[in-house]
């Protein structure tokens, strides 16, 4: 049996609600799809013995057109992906519709001696794409010391720290002064994982490693001014990321890309 808790993050899918339809150049819904198959494959060759991650983490902009039944299709689609699902919103969502599904709800996430929490980044949206994180959410980071867990693994949709891409660290959360001042404080906190920026990166900052995951959808050019659609062909390919949740607090984890 794996000791460790494997987590798969997919992130801005940006369905349409006519799943025939193209964003950019490419049908996002067959881009999901794609990835939802090599997932699942790479999960049944690492787990023999369990053919799903224990957790699925869909971390924002899972809509381009924020119907309910555009939410119901994902959930359906990546239901045999893993144990348990969470979602939080992007900028593209819409919360409300996204709220409808009482069973995502959940924004602490215990399994072991970890806590998944799931924090929603888009209050006070600017209108260009960035997003803040309100009051309850930062309330809530500052209740994280409390848990009864050794490690914690936050998860938002908005990038927390600048990426050297111009257009883009205009949109990362906007309140990020708030957000390192509440996490600061905590001894827990191993990584933070997030999207938005439909690129891989991965970083450490303050001590903490942060890890992007590409989109499903349409992949952008890093280190631009502004927005310009990725034209390599192995970083345009959709991707999604595994991570393995060590008892230690260690982190084990790979970007994977998908020919479509």
């Amino acid at each position: 049996m794996n000791s460790c808790i494997e987590i798969l993050q997919i992130t801005d899918c940006h369905l349409l609600a006519d799943p025939e339809q193209n964003l950019k150049g490419y049908n996002p819904e067959r881009r999901l799809e794609a990835v939802i198959a090599a997932a699942q494959n790479e999960l049944q060759q690492q787990r023999k013995d369990v053919l799903q991650a224990d957790h699925l983490l869909l971390t924002g902009d899972l809509a381009q057109q924020a119907q309910f039944h555009v939410y119901q299709r994902i959930l359906l689609k990546t239901a045999e992906l893993a144990t348990n699902t969470h979602w939080v919103p992007g900028n593209h969502d819409d919360s409300a519709a996204m709220a409808e599904f009482a069973q995502m709800g959940q924004k602490v996430v215990i399994d072991g001696n970890w806590a998944i929490v799931l924090l929603d980044s888009t209050a006070n949206p600017d209108g260009r794409g960035s997003g803040s994180l309100g009051d309850q959410e930062l309330a809530l980071i500052a209740t994280l010391n409390e848990l009864p867990v050794e490690h914690i693994l936050l998860v938002l949709h908005h990038p927390p720290v600048e990426v050297g891409s111009v257009w883009q660290d205009q949109i990362k959360l906007a309140n990020v002064q708030q957000f390192w001042q509440q996490v600061d404080k905590l001894d827990k906190v191993r990584a933070i994982l997030f999207g938005h920026l439909h690129q891989e990166h991965q970083l450490q900052h303050r001590g903490i490693a942060l890890y992007c995951c590409p989109a499903t959808a349409a992949q952008f050019k890093k280190s631009q001014l502004t927005p310009l659609l990725e034209d390599d062909i192995k970083l345009a390919a959709p991707g999604y990321r595994l991570l393995q949740l060590a008892t230690d607090g260690s982190i084990k984890t790979k970007v994977y890309r998908v020919d479509c």
